[in-house]
């Protein structure tokens, strides 16, 4: 028994420290998990290999492990290839070993990682207790067809053993979710904390600098307007002065721009008709847009509202918008679709331009990052920023050469809601 309890706390030290270890000094975030080698594939290896070297031996011809732990992890963290490569690995090795039940655990992996792969489709959107529930009734599947081929075949001392371990397995894989749950909360805890710092600074920067900059820029660009009215400039000297206020007229956007990011939110919200300021937004694009031959199309559902700033959302859709139409450069199509989604407003704003890779996507709204060789960096942070405010949320799906999709999803009015269904009813 003492041997035993000896087996089971080595099983278990096998499976913790290499994630402890992981999460201390790894910190990997969610897109280089993905990818097909990463450091928690050679964490999950070494557990893997470990706890199935020195299998807790109940009974003659009953060997008990942990091997199930890491390649649940695999799955549904590191991504369907890890997981299928360590399935792979683990029924070489098995093979290798030796000793009767091969098939039987090839059957039996064969099915699990099939029922794993389908549960990891969505498995990332989930919230925690979603995630628990998904992996707990996985876990407990196995364990009851386990259970059900013992008392089949009469074992029942060896039935008390086996659900014994399947709760010290199940409890020893919790811990590692939460591990993982855990480092993925600090990440994003600490790019929160960057970004503040980097908003600081930016705000600090445009208080200070600003007022400097504008006077003379406004004494430059008032020179350089006087200078066009005379009739002795030739075609040459016009042109110049015609690019030097353009510039002039970009650098005040700039300077714009930094201001609305350092200035605080407006705390006075109102009632807002998504479809009225979607369309309001689409007729001061359309303009920008006919000069890069790009067609808008839009399907905007009437009777949505929701709580906010008016003019802060326009710029917010302005900015994505305008983002797009530089993302196609010529001859492509912006399309904007206004929808109601389960109990919010869901505004997509699909461009068939360059597109992004996911590292570009995952850098999005950051303080000075930009896609674009002109671009400060500026105008998505605000239009994130803003977006947070009226506690919304942005999702970007992209893909290089084919396009990039922006979802802004603002909560729903749920009083003009209720007006929007009866109207849905009549007709």
């Amino acid at each position: 028994m003492i041997e035993s309890i000896e087996q089971v706390s080595y099983h278990i030290l096998v499976m913790i420290l290499p994630m402890v270890i992981y999460h201390l000094f790894i910190k990997e975030d969610k897109l280089n998990r993905k990818k097909f080698i990463s450091f928690l594939f050679g964490t999950l290896f070494i557990s893997l290999f470990l706890t199935m070297t020195n299998p807790v031996l109940f009974s003659d011809g009953y060997h008990y492990d942990f091997r199930v732990i890491p390649i649940i992890i695999a799955f549904l963290y590191d991504g369907v290839k890890p997981g299928v490569m360590l399935v792979g690995l683990m029924l070489m090795y098995r093979y290798w070993f030796g000793g009767n039940g091969f098939y039987v655990t090839l059957v039996n992996y064969f099915i699990a990682a099939v029922a794993l792969i389908l549960i990891s489709r969505n498995f990332s959107s989930y919230p925690l207790r979603k995630k628990l529930y998904s992996i707990s009734l996985f876990f407990w599947g196995i364990a009851f067809t386990r259970a059900i081929s013992l008392l089949l075949l009469n074992e029942l001392a060896q039935l008390i053993s086996m659900m014994l371990f399947s709760f010290l397995t199940y409890v020893t894989l919790l811990i590692l979710v939460l591990i993982i749950e855990n480092l993925d909360i600090q990440i994003v805890y600490k790019k929160q904390i960057i970004d503040s710092e980097r908003l600081n600074t930016i705000s600090q920067l445009a208080a200070s600098v600003a007022h400097e900059v504008r006077n003379p820029m406004t004494s430059v660009k008032g020179f350089l307007q006087l200078m066009k009215t005379n009739d002795n400039l030739n075609e040459k000297q016009m042109k110049y002065i015609a690019i030097s206020l353009e510039e002039l007229k970009r650098t005040e956007g700039v300077i714009n721009d930094y201001l609305s990011l350092a200035k605080p939110g407006k705390e006075v919200k109102e009632e807002i008709q998504i479809s009225f300021e979607v369309q309001s937004a689409i007729d001061i694009i359309t303009s920008y847009t006919n000069t890069h031959n790009i067609a808008i199309f839009s399907s905007i559902e009437e009777g949505l509202f929701i709580k906010g700033n008016r003019s802060e959302l326009k710029q917010a859709l302005l900015n994505i918008m305008k983002n797009g139409v530089e993302a196609i450069d010529s001859n492509g199509t912006l399309t904007i679709n206004t929808y109601k989604k389960n109990n919010n407003v869901c505004i997509e704003i699909i461009d068939n331009g360059i597109g992004m890779t996911k590292k570009q996507i995952q850098n999005l709204g950051t303080p000075y990052y930009s896609t674009k060789i002109k671009g400060t960096g500026v105008g998505l942070t605000i239009t994130y920023n803003i977006i947070k405010e009226m506690n919304g949320t942005i999702s970007v799906t992209s893909k290089k050469d084919v396009g990039t999709t922006f979802c802004i999803e603002l909560p729903l009015l749920m009083i003009n809601a209720t007006a929007v269904y009866d109207k849905a009813e009549v007709l």
